[in-house]
């Protein structure tokens, strides 16, 4: 049995060894092409250039680089807040408030999670409420998008905090908004970090909705400024893959720093759950 085991460890771990080969090699041919010359960085490998180009990054950052990362910075923060206390308050209705249009309301508003983003529908939304192209209206679409899984995993939190908990506000004099900012809400801080970072990370990295809903370069996001040197007749790839690494920059910073809570966030929401 013992040899059975360890046999299985060793295939295990060779497994693992070839997925972790297959997910570093793409970062790893992304860091080194970040620094050759343009000839050397069209054969896409992990070899080391003859020249290292540091330069390569100074142009990225003088390619309107300031003004997609401003705008990167608004819509994220924006639309993540947004998410994080509509998700934190309508989970906060649902779960109290244990009724049959409750339920239907959890039902469909989950459904979103396997709802796929429809552009044609959402611009005519927009343009029919003259916010197409905005920030703004980028803002409330990720909102809308996003909202389901959040829902999702704060509702499962709140289901675990005791309603005895909202009795005993409630005899203090805590009620309604009171009761859930002064209550409720301190003893989600663990969801809501995890949240917030998973959901900061996708709306950083969203490539495909702001190409089809910011109508001016002016507006455009850090993914989107990859553009600048990548088109139909010219393929910079040394700086395309310099614009990804500075693109993906803050959200590593972001999660190497709330990678803490976001476990505790994860760990907690499975066994309340």
């Amino acid at each position: 049995m013992n040899k059975k085991i360890r046999w299985t460890n060793r295939l295990l771990e060779v497994i693992l060894w070839i997925c972790s080969i297959v997910t570093i090699y793409p970062m790893l041919m992304v860091i080194i092409t970040s620094f050759k010359s343009k000839g050397e960085a069209a054969y896409l490998n992990i070899s080391l250039p003859s020249e290292w180009h540091i330069d390569n990054y100074i142009t990225v950052l003088q390619k309107d680089f300031v003004q997609s990362l401003g705008n990167s910075v608004f819509i994220s923060f924006i639309s993540v807040a947004l998410i994080v206390a509509l998700s934190a308050f309508f989970s906060f209705v649902i779960v109290r408030r244990d009724t049959g249009p409750m339920r239907v309301s959890y039902k469909i508003i989950t459904l979103g999670i396997i709802a796929p983003f429809a552009a044609l529908p959402t611009i005519q939304l927009l343009q029919s409420i003259g916010m197409y192209g905005s920030r703004t209206s980028l803002c409330f679409v990720y909102a809308s998008l996003y909202m389901p899984f959040s829902t999702m995993m704060i509702s499962g939190f709140i289901k675990g905090i005791p309603r005895e908990l909202d009795e005993a506000a409630v005899m203090d004099g805590a009620i309604g908004g009171r009761l859930f900012m002064k209550v409720i809400v301190p003893l989600l801080k663990p969801v809501l970090a995890t949240t917030g970072v998973l959901n900061f990370m996708w709306v950083w990295n969203e490539l495909q909705i702001p190409l089809y809903l910011l109508n001016s370069s002016s507006k455009w996001t850090l993914p989107l400024s990859v553009y600048n040197f990548y088109g139909q007749f010219s393929r910079s790839w040394n700086l395309v893959c310099a614009d990804v690494v500075l693109v993906s920059l803050p959200v590593i910073i972001v999660y190497v720093f709330a990678q803490k809570w976001v476990i505790a966030g994860m760990t907690a929401g499975a066994v309340k759950g």
